[in-house]
């Protein structure tokens, strides 16, 4: 009798000791994916304001809503599924003539090496001239954008560019988080989800696509997408523009993007060298990660002298490492972006991809081929919209950049307007 009562009470004694000892770990546990870490109101537009910085548009392209500017920071995940942080932009529509509910659409942005931007801040700085303003939440779209791992308020070590999954993550957790604000703003929602983004958020779009559809399709009704000017076919592009030059012309900002991939691929695989100077040549090696986020916008970037001219490419990198990125096709660069491509799935949701024919940054046939495997797979949801000029003196590096505004403007009018 004694001993089973000693039994039971060291047993109980046990439990109570381990309940205890998992009490600071309990604590210390790191909020669920999503949750809203704190937020803060920056500014906001009235519809004449909005209206005044279009003045030559056609009455049915004025704003039709004020729109307020919020930024906020979440939970989210890093590359291996650890804890992190980051911040995003949000724009709620509102007014007397832009009454709810109003449709969620989760915003990717292009790429931003600068380590500190803050699309919520650049917003509030530009007063409200931004086509994430006037375009879409000016007309009655409530806009989410995440500024990414790595990037504005995150405190990820550093930026994953264009890894499909982190971009995902980052992008599904922050329309979880702007959920919670717009509650507390009372802000109305239809229910209705859709996605979009340019350049590099046109590869982050698609990425959140295919995981909302794969895996969180009863969460987010997703009901269009629409990825502008992004590199689809991730490893392909990047093979096709190597040279600093590809079937449309140069690629002037060639080296900018190369170098921010590699940066974040060694940084997400750990797989492409032991030290920089193993890929770039000096003085190079010593500045390239530093750089990847950094000091410097991408302005800063391709416009000023931290980085070589795109003619100067063979001289960038280590002559092994060029000609073994073209030539060979197990590299472990190339197999690091082919692991990021976004082919090998069969869109469900109404999709249009956008861009240029005359683009030489990120060519349309990023969309073409993404079109071409999806329809192979079976999809019937799937279409691009070319927006260039069909004359090839119109080719440019800089065609990327103006697209951006135009693309916005014919997938919602052409897509996400039809599917309110």
């Amino acid at each position: 009798m004694v001993q089973t009562h000693l039994r039971k009470s060291s047993g109980l004694f046990t439990a109570i000791a381990t309940a205890l000892a998992l009490l600071p770990a309990m604590a210390l546990a790191s909020p669920a994916r999503g949750t809203l870490l704190n937020s803060n109101f920056l500014t906001s537009y009235t519809r004449s304001a909005l209206a005044a910085l279009l003045p030559d548009e056609k009455a049915a392209e004025q704003p039709r809503c004020d729109v307020r500017v919020a930024e906020f920071t979440y939970a989210t995940i890093g590359v291996h599924g650890e804890p992190a942080t980051a911040s995003a932009v949000l724009l709620v529509p509102g007014g007397a003539t832009c009454n709810g509910p109003y449709p969620l659409l989760g915003w990717d942005q292009g790429t931003e090496p600068l380590r500190t931007a803050e699309q919520a801040k650049e917003i509030r700085d530009a007063k409200g001239d931004d086509p994430l303003v006037t375009r879409l939440a000016g007309q009655g779209y409530v806009v989410v954008s995440t500024d990414y791992l790595g990037l504005g308020k995150s405190n990820y070590a550093f930026h994953p560019y264009l890894h499909a999954a982190s971009e995902a993550s980052a992008s599904i957790d922050a329309m979880r988080a702007a959920r919670q604000v717009l509650t507390r703003l009372n802000t109305p929602l239809s229910g209705k989800v859709m996605l979009a983004g340019y350049s590099q958020g046109g590869h982050a779009a698609m990425a959140t696509q295919r995981e909302i559809e794969a895996h969180f399709s009863k969460e987010f009704n997703l009901v269009a997408s629409a990825p502008i000017s992004g590199p689809y076919a991730l490893s392909q592009s990047f093979l096709d523009s190597w040279s600093g030059h590809n079937a449309v012309g140069e690629s002037s900002f060639g080296l900018v993007l190369a170098t921010y991939a590699l940066v974040g691929m060694q940084h997400a695989y750990q797989n492409l060298y032991l030290a920089p100077s193993q890929v770039f040549q000096d003085p190079w090696a010593g500045k390239v990660e530093a750089l990847f986020p950094g000091t410097h916008d991408l302005t800063d970037l391709a416009l000023g002298d931290s980085l070589p001219t795109i003619d100067k490419v063979r001289s960038y990198f280590q002559p092994s490492f060029y000609n073994d990125f073209a030539r060979n096709p197990n590299n472990a660069f190339r197999k690091d972006l082919a692991r990021n491509d976004l082919l090998d799935w069969t869109p469900r949701t109404r999709t249009l991809l956008c861009g240029s024919s005359n683009d030489a940054t990120v060519p349309l046939k990023n969309a073409t081929t993404a079109i071409a495997a999806f329809k192979q797979r079976g999809s019937t949801q799937v279409s691009v919209v070319d927006l260039g000029s069909g004359n090839r003196a119109d080719n440019s590096a800089l065609e990327h950049l103006l697209t951006k505004e135009s693309c916005i403007i014919a997938v919602r009018q052409q897509l996400l307007d039809k599917q309110r």
